[in-house]
């Protein structure tokens, strides 16, 4: 009897434990429907009249909440898999393994090809990334690195405080949106993340250029049509839902001349 007693109550730990997990994840939804639930809220804030001059529009808070997911998961997936070698294979965090293959060319109205990355615009911006609250991705790929430098940097530690290392932090922000790609130093990004620190970043791009080739539903990203010569197509499926939510979002920042940019 107690043993029954015992089951039981696992299985239903285990119910409990799989139904706050859907409720967290909104499994009952499909990716089309949570993003565009993403985009309403996006759009309650963007349309609230009662927002005062500030220095920085708060839909910049809501563009991190969401890229915290991604952030969240890139730097500590490394914590769950013990391998000797330090290195685990998954892929860098970068437009081509959460959106799609930056190979893709697109079509100009003058029928002239594009290449995607073409389509980003380096403009000037002396703007700092605050490491504890912007939105920066890095992807910490060596667990072995990662130890070395959770262990050293920080006040009263080998390294001591963080700062920036001009040799190896390379960082690119897609503008308006205000997303920070790294390109180099990302264990110890991954750190400053925790402990706090700035960054000046080595590029700024405007990617509004993007938005005329590109659109996304929720459930595909699509090459929109510029010419007679292209129909609309699906270019990729999307994967992962708040990043392509933030994408548009970015859309309807360049269309009320919002950037993260002017944010100081």
């Amino acid at each position: 009897m107690l043993g029954k007693v015992l089951w039981g109550r696992k299985k239903k730990s285990i119910s409990n434990e799989r139904s706050l997990n859907d409720m967290l994840q909104a499994s009952h939804l499909s990716n089309e429907e949570k993003f565009n639930n993403i985009l309403k809220f996006s759009r309650q804030i963007l349309n609230n009249k009662s927002i005062s001059r500030t220095k920085e529009h708060p839909i910049f808070d809501y563009i991190r909440i969401l890229g915290r997911g991604i952030q969240s998961d890139f730097i500590r997936y490394l914590l769950y898999y013990d391998c000797e070698g330090g290195a685990h294979g998954v892929p860098r965090l970068d437009w081509d393994s959460i959106a799609f293959d930056g190979t893709t060319n697109f079509i100009a109205e003058n029928e002239e090809l594009i290449r995607f990355y073409n389509l980003k615009k380096e403009v000037y911006c002396n703007k700092k990334i605050n490491l504890s609250k912007d939105l920066i991705l890095p992807w910490p790929w060596n667990r072995a690195r990662l130890v070395n430098t959770i262990t050293k940097i920080g006040k009263g530690r080998a390294w001591g405080n963080w700062k920036q290392d001009d040799n190896n932090h390379y960082i690119e922000v897609w503008l308006p949106m205000g997303i920070a790609w790294v390109n180099g130093g990302n264990h110890s990004i991954a750190v400053g993340i925790i402990q706090g620190g700035e960054l000046t970043p080595e590029y700024y791009y405007d990617i509004s250029e993007m938005y005329k080739h590109i659109r996304c539903d929720g459930k595909n990203f699509i090459r929109t049509k510029t010419n007679w010569l292209i129909k609309d197509e699906i270019i990729a499926p999307v994967t992962n839902v708040e990043f392509a939510a933030i994408f548009e979002i970015g859309r309807l920042l360049v269309e009320r001349g919002i950037s993260f940019a002017d944010c100081n």
